[in-house]
């Protein structure tokens, strides 16, 4: 997804114009439906949880049930439950209007992976790709047997698959099994600091700012940071953020780094910086 289309998304979710953001939506990805009449604002039945429906039929036109909080989801994750709703549209007009609500939900769950239809919705990250393939593998298991025979080949396509994210997140489970002492976690000095200068790093290998952080009593400190994906430099100044303050003098390029910003990759491997949930004097340490 491009930058300025998550923007426009963002900027009318700030605005409370969700019905717009959710066309805008269906417009980017081209998941529009001649049958599509538009969205109905239902109860939320859990704020952590995000159930849409489609609702009416061919004749007067289907209306996708939405909840007022969709737009705090991830907006990949959105996308893909929209497409969903869409996908089932398709299912109940026309000529070949499928019957059976189990190879309805399987078509439609195993679009949200493939995305052999509509090839320009966003791919999901592992976590939902497993969520919605056992999903999908459980409608699979209630199918009739003819119905079993027509799909055996994606099925078993979607078990290989599913089984790859398993064998990941086992490694991953491996890798950090490892357990540390107290004493151990006590060595790592994480201290709070505020970004006072952001400039650009031209001879850095991948994209970078330098910043220079003040710890408080433990003065500034030069760190190179990968984040200009995500942030500007002036998002930046005044910024507090979260670091490592005790790890020893690295060269990065032409700077020598005197602490670690911490933060979070997410989905596109962009960083997103740590930081306290409200200001707090800096130099504070983490514990």
């Amino acid at each position: 997804m491009e930058e300025d289309f998550k923007n426009r998304i963002n900027y009318l979710k700030n605005s409370k114009l969700i019905i717009e953001a959710l066309f805008e939506i269906l417009n980017y990805f081209e998941l529009n439906h001649s049958s599509f009449t538009g969205f109905v604002f239902r109860d939320e039945i859990d704020s952590k949880g995000l159930l849409l429906t489609a609702e009416g039929d061919e004749q007067n036109g289907f209306t996708i049930h939405i909840p007022q909080n969709i737009l705090d989801f991830d907006l990949a994750l959105v996308s893909n439950l929209l497409m969903h709703e869409v996908i089932h549209l398709y299912q109940r007009s026309g000529q070949n209007q499928i019957k059976e609500r189990e190879e309805r939900e399987w078509q439609a769950y195993t679009e949200m992976i493939y995305h052999t239809m509509f090839p320009n919705v966003p791919n999901l990250t592992n976590f939902y790709k497993k969520q919605f393939g056992e999903k999908a593998i459980s409608y699979y298991n209630k199918m009739s047997l003819p119905l079993k025979s027509k799909y055996l080949i994606k099925k078993t396509n979607l078990e290989e698959l599913l089984q790859e994210i398993y064998n990941k997140e086992d490694k991953m489970k491996e890798e950090t099994t490892e357990t540390i002492t107290w004493q151990d976690f006590e060595k790592v000095d994480i201290r709070v600091g505020t970004i006072i200068s952001v400039e650009d790093f031209p001879k850095a290998r991948n994209p970078s700012y330098i910043l220079e952080i003040d710890f408080g009593e433990l003065g500034v400190k030069k760190s190179s940071a990968q984040i200009t994906s995500l942030y500007t430099k002036e998002q930046l100044i005044d910024k507090q953020i979260i670091a490592v303050v005790n790890f020893p003098k690295k060269q990065i390029a032409t700077l020598m780094s005197e602490c670690l910003v911490m933060g979070v990759y997410g989905n596109q491997k962009d960083v997103i910086l740590l930081h306290p949930e409200r200001k707090v004097e800096n130099g504070s340490k983490i514990g």
